[in-house]
């Protein structure tokens, strides 16, 4: 037993050693946070904020002179409206008789432009009167009054001897759907 007395004796000593050198640390310690100059900050302090504040200093920018800018395209189509809602905004305005007729199905003709179209000819069959038309492709197609042909909605509305007229219907920002009158004459020097 008298080895269990030694070692129970000694880590008593030992704790109380540990015990005496963290109470030292800790009073070295405090001791330093008891400084004579922090009652002169806290003096310096108070006088600051029993002082009046001043306002701070107004710094003038010079801002340049506005100009006024007309905008010059108002009258033109806005870009971010969708095509659908400019053709609506057409047919507000009383052009819904001259818009085409979207649902009807194309005429082989109108798949060409009216500059690459010919008339080759034009013939008489009873009262009516035929035209025939060249296409690029090499085909040529028989055409009556009513038809349609060109890529800007054309439809003939008169056929003579020498000459077919057509009207087509085109858009534009401005004015929305308007019509103009085309002629295909037949040349006689062509092939």
């Amino acid at each position: 037993m008298r080895a269990e007395q030694l070692l129970f004796v000694a880590t008593r000593r030992t704790r109380r050693a540990t015990s005496a050198v963290t109470l030292t640390v800790s009073a070295v310690v405090l001791t330093g946070c008891a400084d004579a100059d922090l009652a002169q900050l806290e003096g310096t302090l108070a006088d600051i904020r029993q002082t009046p504040g001043g306002q701070p200093p107004v710094m003038a920018v010079a801002l340049p002179e506005n100009q006024d800018l007309s905008y010059l395209y108002s009258d033109g189509r806005s870009p971010f409206l969708p095509p659908d809602e400019i053709a609506q905004d057409s047919a507000d305005r009383g052009e819904v008789a001259l818009a085409p007729d979207r649902q009807r199905a194309p005429e082989p003709l109108e798949r060409f432009s009216l500059q690459e179209l010919r008339l080759v000819g034009t013939m008489r069959m009873g009262e009516r009167q035929v035209a025939l038309i060249a296409s690029p492709d090499g085909n040529v197609t028989s055409v009556k009054e009513g038809n349609y042909m060109g890529t800007d909605y054309g439809r003939i509305a008169q056929i003579n001897a020498q000459e077919i007229r057509v009207t087509e219907r085109v858009f534009t920002q401005p004015e929305g759907w308007q019509e103009r009158q085309v002629s295909l004459v037949i040349n006689e020097n062509s092939e």
